[in-house]
């Protein structure tokens, strides 16, 4: 099997019908585009037989709640199922989520990550492996999203004030037992990290280990608009790609030429297993899922093709709420038709 021709494309998500049963999968987030997905649907149809929503224990914001459940009720969804989550002990999320979808019984999953942090898409991803059904991964991209490009050039030259960005330091790390990895702890190990806004999470990363190696993925936003950040972030992040020189070419324009799309999935599917084939085979692969939620689905999809790459996930300690994203530009949908077969014939490819 051709693992890269088979991945499906990320389209515009489609307005469900009724008559199946459909399992909605999601968090209660803070932002409007945790909303979008239920927005766009209509209550005519119930496309909804019931829901799962991972409720944060410590919310970062004013998490929108009411809001959803009212959505959900009006798609079908009499009462949602909430799935706690403590940042403080993370591992219990594991077995929640197992003994929630032990009792699943339906024809559809409808997973929207839109308001769900990475280490929960991750979770959801691997903890579906199972289920024989369609899966529709759901992604809300924001008509906006913080910081402004003003907001940057005013603190670029004094990293250290990033009040305005999205996230800052980093709390902990985060090691789930579905993402570990079966190579030996002690070999050589390549960290494998995504640029973003907040530099201390792969601070923290190589704080925790001593990689031989350090490679970069940088992000590209797919609007013309946002170009500028595809720089920022990498300047962000120039004492490492200056530090680890040798592996992390830069174009002739300075840019890091290890770059994927912040939407496009696939993309990073595909530079992940570019590092798998060379490097995996000599040294322990872990990667830090520090990239967009997209980056995080293609992440998940090359653990689930290699087993023994190890993810894990370094915590933001604080995010500004206020500005984080606005609105919501466009509503996504990648449908996998029979995903416990889909992953199981990933994980096969050699």
């Amino acid at each position: 099997m051709n693992a890269f021709k088979t991945l499906p494309p990320l389209m515009s998500a489609t307005v469900l019908r009724g008559g199946l049963k459909r399992t909605f999968i999601a968090a209660y987030g803070f932002e409007k585009r945790c909303l979008g997905w239920c927005r766009s649907q209509s209550p005519k149809e119930k496309p909804l037989s019931e829901a799962l929503v991972f409720k944060y224990v410590h919310p970062k914001g004013p998490n929108k709640i009411e809001a959803l459940r009212n959505l959900l009720s009006g798609l079908g969804v009499k009462k949602p199922k909430d799935i706690p989550f403590d940042y403080d002990i993370p591992q219990d999320i594991e077995d929640r989520l197992q003994r929630s979808l032990e009792n699943v019984e339906a024809d559809e999953i409808v997973l929207d990550i839109s308001g769900m942090t990475k280490i929960l898409i991750l979770l959801a991803l691997c903890k579906l492996e199972r289920f024989p059904g369609v899966v529709r991964i759901i992604y809300s991209e924001a008509e906006d999203y913080s910081p402004s490009r003003k907001q940057y050039n005013a603190v670029k030259d004094k990293m250290a004030a990033t009040a305005k960005f999205p996230s800052r330091g980093c709390e902990d790390l985060i090691r789930l037992r579905c993402l570990s990895s079966i190579r030996m702890q002690g070999q050589p190990a390549t960290l494998v990290a995504f640029t973003s806004f907040n530099e201390k999470l792969v601070a923290h990363m190589l704080g925790h280990m001593s990689p031989h190696r350090l490679l970069l993925i940088n992000g590209r936003p797919p609007r013309a608009d946002y170009k500028w950040r595809e720089e920022a972030t990498q300047h962000i992040h120039q004492k490492y790609v200056l530090e680890y020189a040798n592996d992390n070419p830069v174009d002739d324009l300075g840019l890091l030429e290890r770059v994927t799309s912040t939407l496009d999935y696939r993309e990073t599917v595909s530079a992940l297993e570019q590092i798998y084939v060379m490097d995996g085979l000599y040294e322990r692969i872990v990667c830090a899922a520090t990239g967009s939620k997209m980056q995080t689905v293609g992440l998940f999809l090359a653990k689930a093709m290699h087993s023994d790459i190890q993810v894990e996930y370094p915590t933001p300690d604080s995010y500004f709420v206020k500005e984080m994203s606005t609105g919501v530009r466009q509503v996504h949908e990648i449908v996998f038709p029979h995903y416990s077969t889909f992953i199981t014939n990933l994980g096969s490819v050699r």
